[in-house]
């Protein structure tokens, strides 16, 4: 049976610790390292022949996606899951484009997670079930509403359906200050209940 390696790149620890849980109950996956920045993830790959490697979009000053294809052009053989808080369309992914070999939601579960590692190892290209076709709102809310990044990324998570809880421990934010941000983009939309969220921003939309 073959055992597939696998290093993580991600700043958020507890993420990458969580990851590395369910590697580990994994008979044919192995965990060969958890970094936090790119330097450091070219230091292991230096120590560590790794088949699969997880990355986070957001590793500042480095674009997750840049890295992954500069990877790509250096070992096409490398398998890389993009690991991601964004919807693809809002930070302006064409995903016919995209090289890499899986797309992940930071908000969807173990299972999907799976998912991607099977189609990986089939060397098929997985995208988040998760992952919306909408045309993106975010410039639009931007621009009519002055609604921060923060906000942006709660409305994206409130949309799928997330609670305060959920939303707070994908955020690493205090479940109040969820409810605080909740409360703000609700007065900023004029609208009362989610429900209403989220019809108010459609026809925002739908009026551009």
């Amino acid at each position: 049976m073959k055992v597939y390696k696998i290093g993580i790149v991600d700043d958020h620890l507890l993420f990458a610790e969580g990851i590395s849980n369910i590697i580990a109950n994994k008979n044919n996956l192995e965990l060969s390292f958890i970094v936090s920045s790119v330097p450091l993830m070219y230091e292991a790959m230096q120590k560590h022949a790794i088949d699969f490697l997880f990355l986070d979009i957001n590793l500042p000053p480095y674009n997750g996606i840049e890295v992954m294809n500069q990877l790509k052009q250096e070992n096409e053989a490398l398998k890389i899951m993009i690991l991601s808080m964004y919807q693809p369309i809002d930070i302006g992914l064409d995903l016919l484009k995209f090289k890499g070999d899986a797309y992940l939601l930071k908000i969807s579960g173990k299972n999907i997670l799976e998912e991607a590692l099977e189609s990986m190892m089939l060397h098929k290209q997985y995208l988040d079930p998760n992952i919306l076709n909408e045309e993106p709102i975010s410039d639009l809310f931007t621009t009519k509403l002055k609604l921060s990044n923060r906000e942006k990324e709660i409305i994206s998570l409130i949309a799928i359906g997330k609670t305060s809880k959920e939303i707070a421990n994908i955020l690493f934010l205090s479940e109040l200050t969820i409810k605080t941000h909740r409360k703000n983009i609700s007065e900023k939309l004029g609208s009362k209940g989610i429900a209403d969220f989220i019809a108010k921003s459609n026809e925002i939309h739908k009026s551009t």
